[in-house]
């Protein structure tokens, strides 16, 4: 997968995760949903860290 790709899924997944979050009633979400939420997030946290690294490295190539 192309890194433009990558970012291109990377902002589709946070705007559904904004658009989740907004709506949530907390009044009726389960801690079993929560923590589902919150393991997606820790997930999405590595893979955006992951692609940051090889943004980096493919500047660093570019300007060397």
């Amino acid at each position: 997968m192309k890194i433009e790709e990558k970012i291109s899924l990377l902002k589709k997944t946070i705007k559904e995760i904004k658009y989740i979050t907004e709506n949530i009633d907390h009044n009726y979400v389960s801690k079993k949903k929560f923590e589902q939420l919150d393991e997606e997030i820790t997930r999405l946290k590595k893979g955006i860290n992951e692609i940051a690294e090889e943004l980096e490295g493919s500047l660093k190539e570019q300007n060397a």
